[in-house]
């Protein structure tokens, strides 16, 4: 059976030249339970206690030779002597002497002769207080150290006297020279790095604002220059009647914590070779990116790229030549998809790229906010052809094999292992049908994609073959009637499928930069077609033309257009240039410069489609238009004495405000007329009148109007509401 380990006893030495009173305080001692050793002068008390320092000192002070301040002071030199409790034995008018023991190192006094119950009583009470005190130096001890070995520091700012005190441990993490440091939060902040020190101050401002406390990160810099970064705690205390009167709180270097912690994360969310986002991390991401359920409405498609060979290339010619080129890679994916990093927006898009690294040999993009599903293959195509030209290992060259999968989400399905695990399947069938392909998981999308290939390729040959033709849609004047001028519509008249809409190949021109061509082309076969007419001896008519983004954001476009008009023909006063209205808000100050240019050129402005974008009113008025187009979205729904239109009269309203000639598109029915007459509408276009014509049908319609006539026709139709 295993005894229980009692504590040793407490031992107290009594240093007294009397007998009488050693022997009588050993007794009282004793009864407590006290070791005791008896010294009859200082020198044995001295001797005693350097060969074992006692637990409490009882100390007369009339002592021959040696006397008790003597022995006090020298008491208080030895090791582990400045904290024994000493008890002064002193007689009861021996004020002076009192003093001066205090002076030279005294715990406490006691009167004699006492009696030995209160000397027993006394000394209890000072060896529990001196166990009490030596266990908080322990424990002081034990968290100065551990603070050393966290690194860590402490620190209170006294919102009252508005004073910082810092500890030395805190002094040494945050740089501060404890001797220079004069209390104030100034020269704690001082040592913050100078772009996290707002930050600092104010989270300590807003701490004691907010009343709680706060829990940030920030960096130092050491007096080399050398950044580290550490961790802050703060929390505020409060006074009895609720107010803050102090703040606590620590710091600890945690530049080797976090950095630590930098690593794992980046080992864990990473590839190594290319420092692009790893499978886990991306599939993540495509969830952030694509929430659950299928109904988002954002289009969106994930893209895996796999190439053939390249473990043939890296057994040949050692992993470290094929770690090089697969950076190589990652360089020319970034580029086809216009991103410096990780993830960005592609060129002339909307539409944000985010890459990453799923195995050796395969990569993947996340597409979002495209315009339709299809328009994943163009990125695909840059993709591959980026991708086309030979590596360079050494002085071989060396050719990858690029195939793509894309699966559509939604289409594809909604969970992300399932989205990546169609696209992988899309691309194993991608490889199975030839040399550098492209494939959907979904068979109507490939379908689509063949499509729109085609769509594409006959685009480009139309182009080259002039195949397109240009119609005409009467603007007439709301109440005489008259014709006023016409839109010219680009129409593409195909070999096998006849005319084609423009709704079906405009988007595909824009996406390929054909509509620049497309636009010159519109304005030398209008200003030629004005031409014609002037010789035919027709009224000169005004023609409206449409201007893509892509064409006004070209440099010199009045120069170009101006050169292209006159060159065929025509005159820029009687063309009008139609943009929409989130072409003219993209860039809208940069845009006033370019619509000035058009303007002292000759051209007249007009905005399209209004109402279906976010324009600013402020610069509405700053922009040098002539004429405000109502989108027929707005006139569709019109019915006369069947309901108000606040948004019809709103803009028409404001167009009068700005003197502005207005056209509403789209009108086909009688009771669309009468609502915009009574409200003031200037013209409009539409199916009611005619439907878009080419230029020969509409030769009865020019051959009775008179230059002069159709010029005061036009001057009173501009200028009626003006006025």
């Amino acid at each position: 059976m295993t005894s229980v380990a009692h504590p040793p006893r407490s031992l107290a030495l009594i240093v007294d030249d009397d007998p009488t009173f050693r022997m009588l305080a050993r007794m009282s001692l004793e009864q407590e339970d006290l070791r005791v050793e008896e010294a009859s002068s200082g020198q044995t008390a001295i001797d005693l206690a350097s060969a074992a320092m006692p637990d409490i000192i009882i100390l007369d002070l009339q002592m021959p030779v040696m006397d008790g301040f003597a022995v006090c002071r020298q008491l208080r030199r030895l090791p582990r002597g400045e904290f024994v409790p000493i008890l002064i034995m002193t007689g009861l008018d021996d004020v002076d002497s009192i003093s001066q023991a205090f002076n030279v190192g005294a715990t406490d006094f006691i009167v004699k002769p006492c009696h030995g119950l209160l000397l027993s009583q006394r000394v209890r009470y000072m060896l529990r207080a001196s166990e009490i005190l030596s266990a908080l130096r322990n424990s002081e001890s034990r968290l100065a150290q551990a603070q050393r070995l966290a690194q860590l520091g402490g620190w209170e700012w006294d919102l009252v006297q508005n004073r910082m005190h810092v500890s030395d441990a805190a002094c040494r993490i945050l740089g501060l020279s404890p001797i220079a440091f004069d209390y104030s939060q100034a020269a704690y902040l001082a040592h913050v790095h100078e772009a996290d020190r707002a930050s600092v101050s104010n989270a300590m401002r807003q701490a004691i604002a907010d009343g709680t406390g706060f829990d940030l990160d920030y960096r130092l810099v050491e007096t080399d220059g050398t950044e580290r970064i550490v961790h802050a705690l703060g929390e505020l205390i409060l006074d009895d009647s609720g107010q803050a009167h102090c703040m606590v709180g620590t710091v600890q270097d945690a530049t080797e914590m976090r950095a630590k912690e930098a690593k794992i994360y980046f080992l864990a969310n990473y590839d190594s070779v290319t420092h692009l986002p790893n499978r886990s991390l991306f599939l993540h991401r495509v969830a952030q990116a694509i929430p659950p359920g299928g109904d988002d409405p954002i289009i969106s498609a994930l893209v895996v790229v796999g190439l053939d060979r390249y473990h043939r290339i890296s057994d040949m010619y050692g992993s470290q030549q094929g770690d090089r080129i697969i950076k190589d890679v990652v360089k020319r994916l970034q580029h086809a998809l216009a991103i410096d990093g990780v993830g960005t927006q592609l060129p002339h898009t909307d539409t944000p790229a985010f890459l990453a690294r799923l195995s050796d040999d395969q990569f993947a993009i996340l597409l979002t906010h495209l315009s339709a599903p299809e328009d994943s293959a163009k990125v695909a195509h840059a993709v591959m052809t980026a991708l086309s030209t030979p590596f360079q290992i050494d002085s071989a060259s060396v050719t990858f094999s690029a195939h793509i999968g894309i699966a559509v989400p939604g289409v594809d399905g909604t969970d992300v292992d399932v989205l990546l695990r169609n696209a992988l399947t899309a691309l194993q069938t991608a490889k199975s049908t030839g040399h550098k392909s492209c494939q959907y998981y979904s068979t109507s999308m490939n379908a689509s994609l063949a499509v729109r290939i085609s769509l594409e390729q006959d685009l480009r040959a139309a182009i080259a073959r002039n195949q397109f033709v240009l119609h005409y849609q009467p603007q007439v004047d709301i109440l005489s009637e008259n014709i006023l001028g016409f839109e010219a519509l680009i129409r593409w008249r195909h070999p096998v499928r006849g005319l084609i809409a423009p709704s079906e190949f405009i988007p595909i021109a824009e996406e390929e930069d054909l509509i620049i061509q497309m636009s010159e082309w519109v304005i030398i076969h209008v200003a030629q077609q004005q031409r014609v007419w002037h010789k035919n001896g027709l009224a000169p008519s005004a023609v409206s033309i449409n201007l893509s983004g892509l064409h006004f954001r070209q440099r010199h476009l009045a120069g170009r257009i101006k050169s292209l008009v006159y060159e065929h023909g025509g005159d820029p006063q009687n063309l009008e240039l139609e943009l929409t209205e989130s072409v003219l808000m993209t860039d809208a100050s940069n845009t006033i410069g370019t619509l000035r240019e058009l303007k002292d050129c000759g051209f007249r402005l007009a905005i399209d489609d209004f109402g279906t974008g976010y324009s600013s009113l402020a610069y509405l008025h700053r922009f040098p238009l002539d004429t405000l187009k109502i989108d027929q979205a707005f006139v569709k729904d019109l019915k006369l004495g069947t309901g108000d239109s606040p948004i019809m009269r709103a803009i028409i309203g404001m167009g009068r405000a700005l003197k502005l000639h207005i056209v509403a598109e789209g009108v086909e029915t009688q009771d669309q007329l009468a609502f915009l007459r009574m409200q003031g509408c200037t013209a409009y276009q539409g199916y009611l009148f005619s439907k878009p014509v080419p230029a020969e049908q509409l030769q009865h319609l020019l051959r009775d109007r008179r230059s002069d006539d159709a010029s005061k026709i036009v001057a009173r139709s501009r200028n009626r509401l003006a006025g």
